[in-house]
């Protein structure tokens, strides 16, 4: 019998956003701090983003250390992780489509981002329970669209085929590149799982 995993990627997909990204870091400087400027949220963003492709070891964390006048590192990673969980919800139906996908395939997360971070995030929804693997691009050492996390995850989850759901062309050309079906996902839920894979 032919073995199939599916792996679905996480933020805009197994969790759809429901707020934009710089309210919710204003609102968390707003909270620690106070008070926020705009300088502020630039001065995290290119921090975050340049020490995120680097791999560096807790991107957040450093990239709140980074902005000028605004102490309180620690205080504003906490509190940007809760809003953030806060602020994307699954889609409709997702805790009943997945339980029915477990029932015939393995089932995992391929992310790009920072493991503890993205499990949170899976935990926060009780999403984590229905898969068998979660591997983050940290992990692998490279972001999608790179084979590196494709390949980790064909470690961690062993079967004869391989099918990659996600939002981004990073997620479907990278999946496609190493000989997976993907599928590119645009919201609705998973209802038309597998289904639409097998028309890949």
């Amino acid at each position: 019998m032919t073995t199939r995993a599916i792996l679905f990627d996480l933020d805009g997909t197994l969790l759809e956003w429901r707020r934009g990204y710089r309210e919710i870091l204003a609102e968390t400087f707003e909270t620690v701090a106070s008070e926020v400027r705009a300088e502020w949220i630039e001065q995290y963003n290119d921090a975050f983003y340049e020490s995120f492709e680097a791999h560096e070891p807790n991107p957040v964390r450093r990239a709140f250390a980074s902005v000028t006048g605004c102490s309180r590192a620690d205080q504003l990673t906490e509190e940007l992780r809760r809003r953030e969980a806060r602020a994307c919800t699954p889609p409709e139906g997702a805790h009943r489509d997945l339980e029915r996908l477990s029932a015939d395939d393995s089932l995992g997360v391929l992310t790009n981002g920072v493991p503890e971070w993205q499990r949170y995030k899976l935990r926060e929804h009780d999403l984590e329970q229905y898969f068998d693997a979660v591997v983050a691009s940290y992990e692998a050492g490279a972001h999608k669209p790179n084979a590196a996390p494709y390949r980790a995850a064909e470690r961690r989850l062993p079967a004869d085929a391989y099918a990659m759901i996600g939002d981004d062309e990073t997620d479907t050309d990278g999946a496609r590149n190493v000989g997976w079906t993907a599928y590119r996902y645009d919201g609705g839920g998973f209802g038309d799982v597998p289904a639409v894979l097998e028309r890949e």
